[in-house]
């Protein structure tokens, strides 16, 4: 089993290879520019043309680095799921709702209140399609539940680049899911 920082860093190493991937695939069809050696000297100094150089091509600048584009990440929580026994229940439009997710391998991280050992699901976005989407909930109740109703809520985990780090950031979800147990 892996610890949590093999993941982490196993995550930052995937989303620097699809980065990279990215770039190459970007610029594949663009044109590279040569730039003169003569181009970065002072006007004092003069170059002999370069054989390679073409006299009516000019120099052109580097291109500037363009800035990531940042999806704007969200996800809500909504509807009832209203248990008929220990293990049926009925779901009532109870939807975890959500985009801009950047990679199949961000964690839904729940919180059930008051808290008890209810499983609930989905937990990772590896089988749910992204950036955008939403799912049904699924919800295991324990062997002795200690109330006879929860609220659900949820925060998302997306990958955003920070000062040329990508930094795994959380965002809480609006809204919740109520899970009402039978009488």
């Amino acid at each position: 089993m892996m610890n949590k920082n093999t993941l982490v860093w196993l995550i930052v190493l995937l989303v620097g290879v699809v980065l990279i991937g990215y770039s190459f695939v970007r610029n594949e069809g663009e044109e590279l520019a040569y730039i003169s050696p003569s181009s970065h000297l002072s006007p004092e100094v003069t170059a002999s043309p370069s054989p390679l150089a073409s006299p009516s091509v000019s120099p052109s600048p580097l291109p500037k680095a363009s800035p990531v584009p940042v999806a704007v990440v969200s996800c809500r929580l909504q509807g009832e799921i209203k248990f008929l026994t220990s293990s049926l229940y009925d779901n009532q439009d109870a939807k975890f709702i959500y985009s801009g997710i950047d990679h199949p391998a961000r964690n839904i991280l729940w919180t059930v209140t008051p808290q008890d050992d209810l499983s609930v699901g989905p937990n990772i976005f590896d089988r749910l399609p992204i950036p955008n989407g939403e799912s049904l909930l699924g919800i295991v109740l324990p062997a002795e539940p200690v109330a006879k109703k929860y609220e659900l809520t949820a925060k998302v985990q997306y990958g955003q680049l920070v000062d040329g780090t990508l930094k795994v950031l959380e965002k809480q979800c609006s809204g919740k899911t109520t899970v009402v147990l039978p009488e």
